[in-house]
């Protein structure tokens, strides 16, 4: 009998032509899992039911890679190029800018596609859903969307055949600056060595030397295999009603779909009979020392998904062996000096689990040496035993982090597909990676009954498995050069070969392809659904602050369910400091967490750390003034998290932080600086864009300079001169540090802010936050921040990569002056309107645009993986003629304002919603300050937005250099063309 959804709670229930093949309670998450199969197609369907307003689905699909060609990750991008529903240019960027949704993305995975979107409000849900539904089932998947997204044969000037031949494309491009990363190539590495006869053992992504490969016509063959509705697991999760879920994908989908046979299961890999070493390289920059520079990483193969117990205990084990600098395996490979860094990973989402471990800062030879201690200290813990306040700290690490409600960067229901929706795919229970409690007591008991479970899983799966793969990886700084020249060598030969039919074949396709995009352009999207502005809340959003004094606290609480966790931050403001004491600060903030803490060596207090929190640590935070942003009132922080019957021991840590570091190790500083720096060093290529802007901006203002001391290059040298130069220079860093935290700790007038529910906050309150209200506070001479600015020149910094990262930053204007969210608005026009056609879709690029930072009063232009320099620089500029001669419409500027309201709207997970609000309150950003500043964004005309950009932009653009980030090859050529227009060319430096 057909039954409402509401009342879907029993397998075996029908509603309409869905059958409820599971329901299960997740009380530890206050949701409801169920999991249906619409019969007529086969089709399945997860919803997890609780009281998220924001809503979330995923459309989701195996696929599997059969080389490193990129087909599922072009496809990703392709689908999302038009439909038979919308056959619009990107319907993708273009529903970004007509809802409010709180996410979109779509995401390729070892063995995976998803297609997922967040909203909160029920008719924008739907309208994302009916887009993303054509995208996935009826995409056009034209010949040019192909070229465009994934790679295509192209003159230099596209229409000039005598030019050089190039790649372009903009997976491909995206791959070559993914794949710029040491990291990223060690990873591939790994999952190629251990995965030899499978998918898993392919680039899912792309190898930029194999994506050419890749035929429009595998492209439709790979769409035809693996996406239809019989082979989609939708997913669905929040509070909106499961019924009308299902009824729509009904009726825009399944009713129309036939049956097929599900996929055949993912085959096993073979397994290794003896364990495999292997030596690769990868690029670092020319002038760059390659000393310590080498990469080791040991991984093994382990069980199959299915086995979730043992998977479970991996994951256990993992934490108990490498969590933290105290955790037995990583302290003994740090403390044999053969490594500055040591990490693990484990990928519990493949159907069978790599476990290993990675380490940067070595030398080649001593791989033997590392791999001797490696199997040495697992054989004396398998001797010796694992003592179980090791093993309950571990179970409480991921105990705590599975309870967790997040949701800051990506929305919470997204992590819960992750956990769950993945393992369905391969047919394990998805509750299991939900339930927490009882799945832990589970474990406990399970440890209890057999103390040897943790070592027999050492035994087991490290010790005594074979299928073992050991990696070296050198640093070669000439690699890149040879890549590039190999590209330019294989291009050059296919210039060649070509008859002149042929290359008149590739010009006619380049215009055709440009005639397509132009074409793209003019098409109306307002055959794609959308919100109007009446839908747009009018209140700003707000959390509520209590404040009061308890003690020497000012303490700030904001009343949340934060599911039985406490988040908690000690705040003092910063005193006055010179500006060679910048570098230190920050310095300060990265070895407090990792120090000895009261009577607690190192070692006791990292494992008390984890025995008793979430997690700890410090940070700065600028406070730039709303009203006045050359004003800002800079503090230092201590935060930490933890589950409510350990809030005791949390506020007890972040008192002895405060007042009891141990900062009197040199031994272990050099420890703490090598592997932080070791750890900059190897994300240089994902930290390039940063650098660049916060290079950018050092010039223009006080607080701008302070941020690139801080977290920009001049930080990243500092640490670097410190490092070469420890021996000599160790005695004064761990001198000046003990003088910081003298000054900035401990001072007048702390501040605690706590995001918790109340009748936890009144508990804590009733014990004095566990002696944190009687702290011992010192007087200090308030921050004064008068530090000169220098000039920055544009430049270009050399690091290896054949792709570019470039930022352009000039000031504009406060928070609260009446022209701020008109510069908002035109940042999102001249991303829409020019930039984001002339750099990603034209250019190549993976990423580029503008963005109006009202507290900073600074505006900035950005690209990233950019295979060209000169023509984004272009395209900023001709981004602003387009708004200023008012090439944009009402529709256009409605669809700037609703991305604005996105950013002012997007959830805030519960444990930071405090340290939001009181962020707010020490910038002066009050709710009526953000309300006026909503007003009249809302508001804003056409010819408002046109008369800033003229009044504001075009005088100070000027003002802002470029900084760009890129190889060398790649900025010689920029400036040839800059100085063939008649511009200054960069000046090129090392990093």
């Amino acid at each position: 009998m057909s039954v409402p959804s509401s009342r879907l709670r029993s397998s075996g229930q029908i509603y309409r032509q869905y059958k409820l093949i599971k329901a299960i309670e997740i009380p530890e998450l206050q949701c409801l899992l169920r999991e249906l199969v619409h019969e007529p197609s086969g089709a399945r369907v997860m919803h997890i039911e609780n009281n998220d307003p924001e809503n979330l689905f995923c459309l989701s699909f195996q696929t599997l890679p059969y080389n490193s060609n990129g087909v599922a990750h072009i496809l990703e991008h392709t689908v999302l190029c038009g439909s038979q529903k919308f056959p619009v240019k990107d319907p993708f960027f273009a529903m970004n800018r007509r809802s409010l949704n709180t996410f979109m993305n779509a995401l390729t995975g070892a063995d995976f596609t998803c297609y997922p979107a967040a909203s909160q409000v029920h008719k924008d849900f739907y309208n994302l859903l009916e887009v993303y539904l054509d995208a996935v089932f009826h995409p056009i998947l034209n010949e040019f969307s192909f070229f465009q997204e994934g790679h295509r044969l192209e003159f230099s000037q596209p229409l000039d055949p005598s030019t050089p031949l190039e790649l372009k494309g903009i997976v491909y491009n995206e791959m070559k600056g993914a794949l710029s990363s040491a990291t990223a190539r060690l990873s591939e590495a790994i999952n190629e060595a251990l995965f030899p006869n499978v998918t898993y053992g392919f680039n899912s992504g792309g190898d930029p030397k194999e994506i050419p490969q890749l035929t429009y016509e595998e492209l439709k063959q790979f769409y035809q295999t693996y996406y239809h509705p019989s082979r989609c697991l939708f997913f669905f999760y929040g509070n909106m009603p499961l019924e009308q879920h299902l009824d729509f994908i009904a009726e825009r989908t399944l009713n129309h779909a036939s049956k097929i046979p599900p996929l055949p299961p993912i085959p096993f890999q073979p397994r290794f009979t003896a364990p495999v070493s292997r030596e690769l390289t990868y690029p670092i920059a020319p002038d760059e020392d390659t000393k310590d520079k080498t990469l080791i990483a040991f991984g093994w193969l382990t069980c199959n998904i299915l086995e979730q117990q043992d998977v479970l205990g991996l994951n256990i084990l993992e934490i108990i062996l490498m969590d933290t600098d105290a955790s037995p395996l990583k302290m003994a490979l740090l403390q044999s000096g053969l490594c500055k860094q040591a990490g693990s990973f484990i990928d519990v989402e493949l159907n069978e689990i790599p476990w290993g471990i990675t380490l940067k800062g070595c030398q080649p030879e001593n791989a033997d040496a590392l791999e001797k201690i490696l199997f040495e200290t697992l054989k004396h813990l398998c001797q010796t035993g694992i003592s179980l306040q090791l093993i309950e700290n571990a179970i409480h690490q991921l105990e705590f982090h599975r309870s967790e409600i997040t949701g800051d960067h990506a929305p919470f229901g997204l992590s819960l597909f992750m956990r769950s929706a993945l393992l369905k795919l391969h047919e394990a229970d998805p509750a299991e990676g939900l339930m927490i409690h009882s799945l832990f007591e589970r474990l406990r008991q399970a440890t209890l009954a057999n103390p040897n479970y943790f070592t027999h899983l050492i035994q087991k799966y490290l010790i005594d498995n074979p299928h073992f793969v050991r990696i070296i990886m050198r640093p070669d700084p000439q690699l890149i050069e040879r890549e590039t020249k190999a590209e330019k060598k294989l291009l050059e030969g296919i210039k060649e070969s070509l008859s002149a039919n042929e290359m008149q074949g590739i010009v006619e396709r380049a215009a055709q392809l440009a005639e397509f995009q132009k074409k793209q352009e003019e098409e109306d999207v307002e055959i794609l659904p959308k919100v109007s502005l009446h839908e747009i809340p009018l209140s700003s959003k707000a959390y509520r602050l209590i404040e009061e004094k308890v003690g020497e606290l000012y303490v700030f609480h904001h009343n949340v369910f934060t599911n039985d966790i406490v988040y908690a931050d000690l705040i003092f403001n910063l005193p006055d400091l010179e500006e060679s004491d910048l570098s230190y600060l920050r310095l300060f903030t990265i070895v407090l967490p990792q120090v000895g803490c009261d009577s607690r060596t190192y070692q006791e207090n990292l494992e008390y750390i984890q025995g008793n929190t979430g997690g700890i640590g410090a940070g700065i935070s600028l406070n730039l003034q709303a009203k006045n942003h050359l004003a800002f009132s800079p503090t230092f922080h201590l935060r930490g998290k933890a589950l409510h019957r350990k809030a005791p021991k949390l506020f007890t840590l972040l008192h002895e932080m405060a007042a009891s570091s141990q900062l009197n190790d040199l031994k272990r500083l050099k420890e703490i600086i090598f592997k932080h720096f070791t750890g900059m060093e190897s994300r240089l290529n994902q930290s390039a864009l940063k650098y660049a802007i916060n290079l950018s901006a050092s010039s223009l203002n006080v607080a701008s300079k302070v941020a690139n001391d801080i977290y920009g290059l001049n930080y990243f040298w500092k640490i670097r001169d410190i490092v070469r130069e420890f021996d000599h220079q160790g005695p004064h860093v761990l001198a000046k540090l003990q003088e910081i935290q003298e000054r900035v700790t401990c001072l007048n007038d702390p501040y605690l802010v706590l995001s918790s529910d109340g009748a936890m906050y009144n508990q804590l309150k009733t014990h004095g936050f566990y002696g944190l209200k009687d702290i011992e506070t010192s007087p200090y001479e308030p921050w004064k921040g008068k530090f000169p600015l220098e000039p920055v020149a544009p430049q270009g910094r050399l690091i290896a990569s054949p792709v570019a990262f470039i930022g352009k930053v000039f000031p504009t204007v406060s928070y609260i002056h009446p022209d701020s969210p008109a510069l908002n608005i035109a940042a999102f026009l001249f991303d829409n309107l020019t930039l984001h056609t002339k750099i990603r879709e034209q250019g190549g690029a993976y990423g580029g645009g503008a963005v109006s930072n009202p507290l900073s009063g600074n505006f900035y232009f950005y690209s990233y993986r950019d295979p060209n320099i000169v023509s984004t620089f272009n395209a900023f500029e001709e981004a602003v003629q387009n708004v200023i001669q008012g090439n944009f419409d009402e529709s256009e500027l409605e669809e700037a304002k609703f991305e604005m309201i996105q950013g002012l709207d997007s959830p805030i997970s519960p444990g930071s919603q405090a340290e939001v609000a009181y962020g707010w309150l020490r910038e002066g950003r009050t709710l009526d300050v953000r309300q006026a500043y909503r007003n009249k964004l809302l508001s804003l005309t056409r010819e408002e937005v046109i008369e800033t950009v003229k009044r504001i932009i075009i005088p100070k653009m000027n003002e802002g250099v470029a900084v760009v980030f890129a190889g060398k090859e790649l900025l010689e050529r920029a400036n040839q063309e800059l100085l063939a227009e008649g511009k200054e060319p960069l000046i090129i430096e090392g990093v």
